[in-house]
């Protein structure tokens, strides 16, 4: 949401457009006509039209509504643009990424083959640029995030070539396998309450980006943690800071922002196991983990 604009004009505007439903009302009246994946984005178009409806933001309510109702028309909804939107500078590249992702599944046919989950993906994603724009939901920003990755997962999944093994019933010669790449991890360490990696961490970043050219097809997940110390809420925003942190220093050196995932699981999965409200150096981290999709 653009703020400067939104603020400016949400309280003129705001009774009447309570008044009479703006975009919304208009557009839980239109029947859906389109496609599977045409009717699954307007139904999730819709939910989010509903959810800004009711906090307030009738602008960003209008925008999910309009999207909607071209679904139900049977037009083309592509998922936003985020260079289009007034982001963050240091979340932009994570965004544009993303939708690079998601658009390399929509465009092998993702929408035709598992609507649900396509539909799923590009309204989480959408959401996810809305509330980035926003800036200042943290949670909201982190629901659509995991929403996007956790839809994304499964649709890539769902979207990956089934291997037919055909037996050979004479072998003339024998074949070399080829090498198979493992998944491998490395770890950056923090000092207490910081999202600054330690001195030396280039060294395993840089690891983790040579280690990545050994595949094929990269996929690479980046994991915050913290120690024990302080609110499972606030723990949880550290570790995504520090795995933000650790992205782009990757970023810079060679990896590519749409085979990056980002999670944050704050003072849960203890490296080493302590009590609450404990500082521990080894539990202050992040694990980048490189593999093939």
């Amino acid at each position: 949401m653009r703020n400067t604009v939104k603020f400016a004009i949400l309280g003129a505007v705001s009774l009447l457009v309570a008044a009479c439903g703006g975009k919304l009302e208009q557009a839980e009246r239109v029947s859906a006509a389109g496609t599977p994946f045409q009717n699954e984005l307007y139904s999730n178009y819709i939910e989010l039209a509903k959810a800004e409806y009711n906090e307030g933001d009738y602008i960003d309510s209008d925008r999910f509504a309009e999207k909607a109702m071209a679904a139900a028309r049977g037009e083309q909804v592509d998922p936003y643009r985020p260079e289009e939107w007034h982001l963050p500078a240091d979340r932009e590249p994570v965004l544009v990424g993303a939708r690079e992702r998601l658009m390399a599944v929509l465009g092998a046919g993702a929408g035709d083959k598992f609507p649900k989950e396509a539909a799923r993906a590009q309204t989480s994603f959408d959401c996810w640029v809305q509330e980035q724009e926003e800036n200042w939901q943290p949670k909201d920003i982190a629901a659509c995030r995991d929403a996007f990755v956790v839809a994304m997962e499964k649709l890539e999944g769902m979207m990956a070539p089934v291997a037919v093994v055909v037996e050979e019933k004479v072998v003339v010669v024998k074949k070399v396998q080829p090498k198979m790449m493992e998944p491998k991890s490395f770890e950056v360490n923090f000092d207490f309450d910081s999202s600054t990696p330690l001195p030396g961490s280039d060294a395993e970043v840089k690891a983790a980006s040579e280690y990545m050219k050994e595949f094929k097809n990269p996929k690479i997940t980046i994991a915050g943690y913290t120690d024990t110390v302080g609110s499972e809420a606030y723990n949880d925003k550290l570790g995504e800071r520090r795995a933000e942190a650790v992205a782009f220093m990757g970023m810079d050196m060679g990896m590519e922002a749409k085979r990056i995932i980002m999670r944050s699981y704050g003072k849960k999965d203890l490296k080493v196991e302590t009590g609450d409200n404990t500082r521990n150096a080894a539990n202050r981290r992040v694990v980048i983990t490189v593999e093939n999709k």
